[in-house]
């Protein structure tokens, strides 16, 4: 007969008290129902994503009670309510009372005497059958007593308490400090006996996140090991299927954190390590931590030292000799200078201009065209043959339009019309939103879809700015974080992503933005525009020439009409001749007309169309700064920085609309 769970007691913070509550340490957890342990596990996860889980060692993902209960309510049906977190000292002392309770109310006369020696702060649990304490005070170590069932919580340990806020009548409403000597007295009362190795480790490393790992069937190690891990199969003794697993993934050259991490997210691991520790998961990973991965490292080392003769030896002493994996090759080799010298040819998916490595950079102005040159790319990528004069490889290509979907659109629907291609075969594949690259999770799901839609040469992100909201883009924090990411999907999928970028107010010193973004790139084309010419140029090539330059104009075609009858228009691109530096037009010096240049060049960036004068000097006005006390010059002021554009050759005015040029 299936075992049913009971009932949790239901949420209600309204008894926590407020020195509780102004601590930015809650979370609201997740009930899910072991019936080894015949008992709900309690998995805190984040307030922001509740779908993920959260990490009681990182301080940075945990949240205010306020934060935290609005998730829970957000979300009642995924969520079972919200918990603080214990970990680190910070002068409060959790206790947790089990099994205390009796289906009629009555507490265990040993429960209520530690409820009356500490008197302070104490609720029912979730269960309904324990009890919690909260003092105020520190405490130098956590220990646990499972056959009565006390556990006194110090922040010595990463600990997660969930809470309900049912006050137990009688007791204390306020968190208060116990008299003297009553921690230290439970402690000599119940805690048992422990060894240093079972203090649960802070410092064991943090799970890796899975996009980071190599999968098992790739890495060098036995069968074996593989069936173990893949399917729980193993000789007998469940232990020492554990460990060899831990000796082959550091045979085969994983760092502590792969191989913890693989083994601690393993099913058929982590039923081993629970039922050796009592169904307690913390213990569970300590078990893995100690045991098999330092242990299991400590025996890899070993077998390195030894010959191939040793094997003999170690297949008395170990049962199956599979079991062990092969001595790993060196990782460093010493190569003569004429091996040194053989260099292995480039490889360019369009020759001189993108390589297959791992990142580019796209960088102009806005309204130079750099969306335009983009799909210019790949579009003959995804058609192979040649782009300007230059062998090209024929591709795949992954477009991220996180900016100006609809006008993309627009784009792609004129250059395959222009140039007569069938959108059937036409190889790029778009997805017209914006992930977050600071949030690993978003990864994830842009790698899944990227991987889903099969083998890629070219992942562009278009732009850089827009996958980074909130980010920025001046640190190399927020930047690394992209950077790391972009290289991931990279190694993941093998494709060069291709960031399209801005360039910062003083166009020369190129991206905009954090310098580590342009060093990290393999290569960089950088997007000028002079009045309507416009040269795109290799300004960094890490394996070959730069310096090679590609003049273009935007030449705009109709494809097809609005609701209203009027003309849908975009533009493509016609290959000309780069227009040398010194005749490009200087950057106008006023700060009005930098101004609206700027808002010409933003709104052509996302149609490529004109724009109605009056809409354009209202957009200025909004961002100009009204001075007050005086007559509101804004639109006179806009309107003549317009003309000086237009007498300057970079704008033009038809039918009450502005186009640059």
């Amino acid at each position: 007969m299936a075992e049913h769970s009971p009932a949790l007691r239901p949420f209600d913070g309204a008894g926590i008290p407020q020195v509780l509550k102004d601590q930015k340490r809650w979370a609201p957890w997740r009930a899910v129902w072991n019936k080894k342990k015949h008992k709900f596990d309690k998995i805190p996860m984040r307030a922001d994503r509740p779908e993920y889980g959260l990490s009681t060692a990182k301080p940075d993902q945990w949240f205010s009670y306020d934060t935290a209960l609005t998730a829970f309510r957000k979300h009642p049906q995924m969520l079972a309510g919200v918990g603080y977190v214990m970990t680190g000292a910070h002068g409060v002392v959790g206790v947790d009372l089990d099994h205390c309770v009796t289906d009629g109310g009555e507490i265990a006369p040993w429960a209520a005497e530690v409820i009356a020696k500490l008197d302070s702060y104490t609720e029912i649990s979730p269960s309904g059958t324990g009890l919690r304490v909260l003092s105020s005070g520190d405490h130098p170590t956590d220990w646990v007593n499972h056959d009565v069932g006390i556990e006194i919580y110090g922040g010595n340990e990463a600990r997660f308490l969930t809470v309900t806020g049912e006050h137990l009548p009688g007791s204390p409403v306020d968190v208060r400090a116990p008299r003297d000597g009553v921690l230290r007295a439970l402690e000599t009362r119940y805690a048992k006996e422990r060894r240093k190795a079972d203090v649960i480790d802070l410092n064991m490393p943090e799970l890796v996140d899975d996009l980071l790992l190599p999968g098992v069937a790739d890495l060098d190690v036995p069968h074996q090991v593989r069936d173990f891990l893949a399917e729980g199969l193993h000789s007998g003794d469940r232990s020492r299927a554990v460990f060899a697993a831990a000796v082959a993934l550091y045979n085969a050259g994983l760092a502590d954190d792969e191989a913890f991490t693989i083994l601690a997210t393993n099913e058929h691991v982590m039923e081993i390590a629970l039922d050796h520790r009592r169904q307690d998961h913390d213990r569970a990973l300590l078990y893995v931590w100690r045991e098999h991965c330092c242990k299991g490292k400590a025996r890899a080392a070993e077998l390195r030292t030894l010959s191939t003769d040793d094997f003999d030896v170690l297949a008395v002493e170990a049962p199956g000799a599979g079991n062990l994996a092969p001595v790993k090759e060196a990782r460093f080799k010493v190569q003569r200078a004429d091996e040194f010298l053989q260099r292995r040819p480039a490889s360019w998916i369009i020759k001189g201009v993108l390589p297959r490595a791992g990142l580019a950079l796209l960088v102009g102005a806005s309204g130079s065209g750099k969306t335009f040159l983009t799909l210019d790319l790949v579009g003959s990528i995804a058609q192979g043959g040649e782009w300007r004069g230059r062998k090209v490889a024929k591709g795949r290509v992954a477009y991220i339009c996180a900016e100006g979907a609809g006008g993309f659109r627009n784009r792609v629907e004129a250059y395959t019309e222009h140039y007569g291609i069938d959108r059937a075969t036409f190889d790029v594949g778009v997805i017209p939103d914006a992930p977050n690259f600071l949030i690993a999770e978003d990864i994830k799901d842009v790698v899944a879809a990227l991987r889903a839609f099969g083998k890629l040469d070219v992942v562009v992100v278009d732009t850089y700015a827009q996958v980074m909201p909130g980010g920025d883009e001046n640190g190399g924090v927020d930047g690394g974080k992209v950077i790391k990411h972009c290289q991931l999907i990279h190694k993941l999928t093998g494709a060069i992503v291709l960031l399209v970028h801005h360039v910062g107010k003083d166009s020369a010193r190129g991206a905009r933005g954090w310098s580590g973004l342009r060093a990290a790139a393999d290569v960089e084309i950088t997007v000028e525009r002079a009045q309507d010419h416009r040269a795109a140029t290799v300004t960094k090539m890490k394996d070959g020439e730069e310096g090679a330059e590609f003049g273009f104009k935007l030449n705009t075609v109709t494809i097809g009409e609005d609701e209203d009858g009027e003309d849908i228009t975009s533009c493509v691109l016609e290959h000309t001749t780069a227009v040398p530096k010194a005749d490009r037009k200087k950057e106008p010096t006023g700060t009005v007309e930098k101004l609206v240049l700027r808002v010409v060049m933003d709104m052509a960036d996302l149609d490529g169309g004109d724009t109605p004068a009056k809409v354009l000097i209202e957009a200025c006005v909004n961002q100009m700064i009204l001075d007050p006390g005086k007559r509101d010059r804004r639109r006179e002021m806009a309107a003549r920085a317009l003309e000086k554009l237009r007498e300057s050759g970079r704008l033009v005015f038809t039918n009450g609309t502005v186009r640059l040029v």
